[in-house]
């Protein structure tokens, strides 16, 4: 066993249908001699809805029935997303269009525990993101295809189609049918018509009568479904930016109601993440609406995130503060930064290290989320020595680039305030005492706001230290600048 396929028998409806908390009649159709159903779901088939039934019909059928058509490029950007998420068991994935993937995993058996345990962690993934997967495995891609579309298990299955070698995937096409060849209609016939009517009866022809009748393509797709001839398989690769949609089935006119669908776009975008062993600081969210501007925002965190628990939080904190101005009809979601996640290292004694060291950064996105990104900031040295130009605002947790000095107070007060001076000493509800230090700083030339004072840590009455200065130039006034705690 070396290849694994996923087969995706209702991919056209599943990608409306991901979009659902709960199951309500939806069908996907297609023109095909007029209007017909392709795919209905179980609440659909309940009501008396099937494959080939006419629109009108089934309109007729189920008033509450939701039909949409058939969305190609839907289903190719869903397969795409998925073998994104399969990179996490193995490099070796490739697109089998247009319902199926599949996956070299001969390397991968040993890593996740063996076939069976590979399987079920592969199943369960396709089921989270709201796809029911067939699954087989085989020597042979076309081996594994075929079987997956003809007896494979779906997800929650005891047992796995497992053909372990070639003469056990001989033995196990010869009972099938002549269609699970992906023959067309008139080899079918043409075959039937020689008495033909497994797979077993075309493999005992002769190869060159064969030929003759099915054409050299034909042949050589059976021969590489039997390993007789090699089968190579072009890697998929991911691309380098994160982009998703979903069109919902019904308008969704409350903001709360869009958590599932974004749910299902944050599940994709953690597969796209987990392979690439990466993170996105930023989501940028789009909400489509019938016949008017589509609503825009951003989500943004304190570091690189891959855990869509953590950005579906602090989704719901913007959908809580959010009105629609209209109902949406369609979601996207776009993360266009997307950088490796580093390393963590562990500490070698955890209980002695210094807690409070940075702020959690899950507080703060969850404020931001909440309050708006320019509401939570953070304070940084700045290389300046002018008090009021040695800070700046950062990103939380961010040093900045000056270094901070005792002698000077945290607390500075907005403007200067004028201090009345008595005896050549300032006066603030009696006389100050100056001490015997002073800071000069006459500086700033250069940016048209120039200082030249000297600064002293003054005592009141009360024993209180405030910090003031005199001007070296000018009217040479006091003035009180900050106070120390």
């Amino acid at each position: 066993m070396r290849w694994l396929a996923i087969h995706l028998p209702d991919l056209p409806l599943e990608v409306f249908a991901r979009a659902r908390a709960a199951e309500a009649p939806l069908a996907v159709c297609v023109h095909r001699r007029g209007e017909r159903i392709l795919r209905c779901n179980t609440a659909a088939m309940r009501a008396g809805i099937g494959p080939g039934q006419g629109v009108g019909a089934a309109r007729a059928r189920c008033a509450e029935l939701t039909i949409m058509p058939r969305r190609p490029a839907a289903e190719q950007e869903a397969l795409e997303h998925l073998a994104a998420w399969s990179i996490r068991f193995t490099p070796q994935v490739s697109l089998a269009p247009p319902r199926a993937l599949l996956l070299d995993v001969a390397a991968s058996l040993r890593l996740f525990g063996g076939a069976d345990a590979l399987l079920a962690q592969v199943s369960g993934g396709i089921s989270a993101r709201g796809y029911q997967g067939r699954f087989a495995m085989a020597p042979t891609p076309l081996g594994a295809l075929v079987w997956a579309r003809q007896l494979g298990a779906s997800a929650g299955t005891a047992s796995w189609p497992m053909i372990p070698d070639l003469d056990a995937l001989h033995a196990a096409l010869d009972g099938l049918p002549l269609a699970a060849l992906g023959l067309s209609a008139r080899e079918c016939e043409d075959l039937t018509a020689l008495g033909l009517r497994r797979v077993a009866d075309v493999l005992r022809l002769p190869r060159p009568g064969l030929r003759e009748r099915l054409g050299s393509k034909r042949v050589d797709w059976l021969e590489r479904l039997l390993g007789e001839t090699p089968d190579p398989r072009p890697t998929f690769v991911p691309p380098p930016r994160f982009s998703a949609r979903i069109e919902l089935p019904a308008e969704v006119d409350l903001a709360e109601s869009l958590v599932f669908p974004c749910r299902r776009l944050l599940g994709e975008l953690a597969g796209f993440l987990r392979g690439r062993q990466a993170g996105v600081p930023r989501l940028d969210w789009r909400f489509g609406h019938a016949g008017r501007a589509a609503t825009c925002f951003s989500l943004g965190a304190a570091q690189p995130l891959a855990d869509p628990e953590r950005w579906l939080e602090l989704l719901r904190g913007q959908l809580e503060r959010m009105e629609l101005p209209a109902p949406v009809r369609e979601i996207a979601l776009a993360a266009t930064a997307v950088l490796p996640l580093s390393p963590r290292s562990g500490e070698l004694f955890p209980e002695l290290a210094r807690p409070g060291c940075r702020p959690d950064p899950a507080l703060l996105d969850r404020l931001r989320a909440r309050l708006g990104r320019d509401a939570v900031r953070g304070l940084a040295l700045a290389a300046d020595h002018r008090p009021e130009r040695a800070w700046r605002w950062s990103e939380p947790g961010e040093t900045g680039g000056g270094s901070a000095r005792l002698d000077r107070p945290l607390w500075l007060l907005p403007q200067p305030v004028p201090l009345e001076e008595r005896d050549g000493k300032p006066w603030l509800d009696g006389a100050l005492d100056l001490g015997a230090e002073r800071e000069r700083i006459d500086t700033g030339w250069w940016d048209d706001c120039a200082v030249a004072r000297d600064y002293f840590i003054a005592t009141n009455g009360r024993g209180e230290r405030l910090w003031v200065y005199r001007e070296l130039r000018g009217r040479r006034g006091w003035y009180l600048h900050g106070r120390f705690d």
